[in-house]
Formats: C-alpha cells, sequence, structure tokens
C-alpha cells in the first residue's frame, strides 16, 4: 500500500487504518510521521511520532540529564572542596551553605523535564532567605538553641525538595512518591558508599605499597565527591530500574526484627535500676528509638503489606512504641522539673509530643484503613521546624 501524508491525514482520526498503514510499511510510515511532526502537529501525529521515536526520544532526553546531573553533582560538591582549602578551613559560611546547596541541586534534578525560570526561582528564594538568616544567627559553637535550629533546618529542605517534586503544588504533595524514592536513595546510597570505600582502601593500600601516600587526596576528593554523587547516582538508577524496589524489601525485613527490639527493650528497662530520667544516654537512646521506629511506620504505610506477620507486626509496633513514648515525655517534664529548662529539653519535648500525636494518628488511620491519610500529619513537622529554627533562638537569646 501507498502512503503518504495526504492518506495519513485523510485518516487522522481512523486509528484503525492508521494502524493497517503502519503494518503495511512500517519503515515508510515512520518517515512520513517523522516529516510531519513539529510542536504543533495535531495530537495523533504527537502520539505515533512518541510511539514510533520513544526509545530515540528517551535516549536524548537521558543523555542531557545525564550532562545536567553531572553539573549538579559538580555544583553541590564545591563548597565541600573548599573547605578543605587552607584558608577556607571551617569556614563558617561554606559550611552552613553545603546542606542548602545540596537541596537546591535534589530540587533542580526533581524538575529536569519540565522546569521553568519561575521555578528556579521558587528554589533559590526560600534557600537564600535561609542561609541568609543562618548567616546572621551568631557564630557560637555551644549555642544549644542555635545548633537545634541548624539541625531542624534539614526538616524544612527536605521539605522543600518534597514541594519541588510535587510541582510546587502545596494541597497535592506527592508523599507517596517521594518517600519512596527517599527510601531508595538511602539504600542505593548505602551500597554505593560502601563500594566505594571498599575501592578506595584498595586504591589507597595500592599506592602506599609504592611509597606515594595518596590518603589525602582521596579524602579531600574522590570520598567528598563519592558523598555528594551517590544519592544523584541513586536516583537515575532508580529511574531506569523501577521494579524491584528494595526499600520495601528491607523495610519489611526490618520492621519485625525492630519490633521484638521494642518490646525486649521495653520490658528488660521495666526491672532494669537504669531509667531515663535519671541516665542521660538511655534518654537519647529512647528518643533515636522513637525516631527509627516513626521513620519505618511512615515508610511501610505507603506500601500494601502482603504477608499476614508483617501486617500484624504493623498494628503492634506503633502500640508498644507509643508506651514508651510516653515514658521518654514523662521522662523529658520530669528532667525540665528537676534540672531546669534549657533549649534542648523544650525541643525535646516539643519534638515528643508530635511524635506521639505521630503514632497515635497512625494507629487510628490504621484501624481505618486510610494508612495513607496518615502521610498528611507530616505537615507537622515542617511547622515545628519552623518554630524552632526562626523563633526558639531569639525566644532563648543564643543560648
Amino acid at each position: 500500500m501507498d502512503i503518504n501524508i495526504e492518506i495519513i491525514m485523510d485518516n487522522i482520526n481512523n486509528p484503525k487504518i492508521l494502524e493497517d498503514l503502519y503494518q503495511s510499511n512500517k519503515k515508510n510510515f515512520s518517515e512520513i510521521i517523522k516529516t510531519m511532526y513539529n510542536e504543533n502537529s495535531d495530537i495523533v501525529i504527537k502520539y505515533w511520532y512518541t510511539r514510533l521515536f520513544y526509545k530515540s526520544i528517551r535516549k536524548k532526553i537521558n543523555s542531557k540529564k545525564y550532562l545536567f546531573t553531572a553539573a549538579l553533582i559538580i555544583v553541590a560538591w564545591i563548597p565541600i572542596r573548599l573547605i578543605y582549602v587552607d584558608f577556607l578551613d571551617k569556614n563558617i559560611y561554606l559550611t552552613r551553605a553545603i546542606p542548602i546547596i545540596f537541596s537546591i541541586a535534589l530540587s533542580l534534578f526533581f524538575l529536569f523535564e519540565k522546569i521553568k525560570r519561575k521555578d528556579i526561582v521558587k528554589i533559590i528564594i526560600p534557600s537564600l532567605i535561609l542561609y541568609v538568616y543562618f548567616i546572621i544567627l551568631p557564630d557560637k559553637a555551644n549555642s544549644q538553641s542555635i545548633n537545634n535550629a541548624f539541625y531542624f533546618m534539614f526538616v524544612l529542605l527536605w521539605f522543600l525538595v518534597l514541594v519541588s517534586q510535587s510541582d510546587f503544588s502545596l494541597k497535592k504533595l506527592k508523599y507517596i512518591v517521594f518517600l519512596e524514592k527517599c527510601g531508595e536513595i538511602i539504600i542505593w546510597s548505602t551500597i554505593f558508599i560502601i563500594g566505594g570505600i571498599v575501592i578506595v582502601g584498595l586504591s589507597i593500600t595500592l599506592f602506599n605499597t609504592i611509597k606515594i601516600n595518596t590518603g589525602n587526596f582521596y579524602l579531600k576528593n574522590i570520598v567528598t565527591l563519592g558523598m555528594i554523587a551517590a544519592p544523584f547516582v541513586s536516583l537515575l538508577v532508580i529511574e531506569n530500574n523501577n521494579k524491584a524496589k528494595l526499600s520495601i524489601i528491607i523495610a519489611n525485613i526490618f520492621l519485625p526484627i525492630i519490633l521484638v527490639s521494642q518490646f525486649v527493650f521495653g520490658i528488660i528497662s521495666i526491672f532494669n535500676n537504669t531509667k531515663p530520667y535519671e541516665d542521660r544516654d538511655i534518654f537519647i537512646i529512647y528518643n533515636i528509638m522513637n525516631v527509627i521506629v516513626i521513620c519505618i511506620l511512615v515508610f511501610t504505610s505507603i506500601n500494601n503489606i502482603n504477608n499476614k506477620f508483617i501486617y500484624t507486626c504493623s498494628y503492634i509496633l506503633p502500640i508498644i512504641t507509643i508506651i514508651l513514648n510516653i515514658i521518654t515525655l514523662s521522662a523529658v517534664i520530669y528532667r525540665i522539673n528537676e534540672y531546669g529548662i534549657t533549649p534542648n529539653k523544650i525541643t525535646i519535648l516539643g519534638t515528643n509530643i508530635i511524635m506521639l500525636g505521630n503514632l497515635i494518628f497512625m494507629v487510628y488511620q490504621k484501624f481505618k484503613q486510610k494508612t495513607e491519610q496518615s502521610l498528611n500529619y507530616l505537615s507537622v513537622y515542617f511547622v515545628w521546624s519552623l518554630i524552632v529554627v526562626f523563633i526558639f533562638p531569639f525566644i532563648f537569646k543564643y543560648l
């Protein structure tokens, strides 16, 4: 069958005939579609062009994305590398810029295929405001309120990347997609970093055998670059391989293990003389365990659990954690009453109250079979982080 532009246009709304034309002479049909395609083409032509040349289109996009990602890695790595320059060593301006620049780079990565100038502005302005704010704050190494503000800044930056990944739609934040990617990034980055440590260790050892000390060079250049590159490389791997999600597998493995650990730890601590009320180390461990459990529960809530044992564990774990969280909360109140108010104690008190509310909300949504809605609670952490970052340093007068 002879195929030309006129025949295709005459049958533009007849999918069967178009398919017959394609099947009769695939090469000729493809070449004509290619000549017909432009930005103003009919939607059917755009569909056929995408269908026929999808691999070549993706290859071009991927090539551009790889170059774009490489540029982002270099930009995010520069402040870390500059810290190792002698006259910039321990420079507060660079130290506080590292996480902010890294979050900007991640945000731009997610916006690669749909990035606009106004989107860049939306990312840069809040990041710049945050950076200027931390530069204005006094440089006090022992200031609890300023140190806490710096730590909680990471929560704000996490939300900034989330908003960017959600196309700046605050009402429709893509918690599920973003949390899945975060889980995969952590797993793949860990794998890459472990592999990198082995390779770097072998390389340094090989050079040492010929009396060349390369340890300092690798630390300043290769190690720092690898640490920055790992999350970006992980994202590229995730995008090109969506079949196996290691984070889901690992989360399901660790869920029962953490449940057993929590239960045993809770039982032993009841009959043990060491309590979080007096022992600061136990108090810190209680808080760390609460954070880990909430992270696991938040992540598993976005994935369908088919295994009945794991599913049952996901019900029991938050209930046990609520009990331990109440003990931790009472310990904070006790320590405030005994030793007085400090920025650290008030920050931990507020965080524990929010985590307790999160656990109760998770259990409530779990019984209602609406686990995904429990993710909406994450916005409370954002509000609390704003308070810790922008209000506490001034309330406590930089103590």
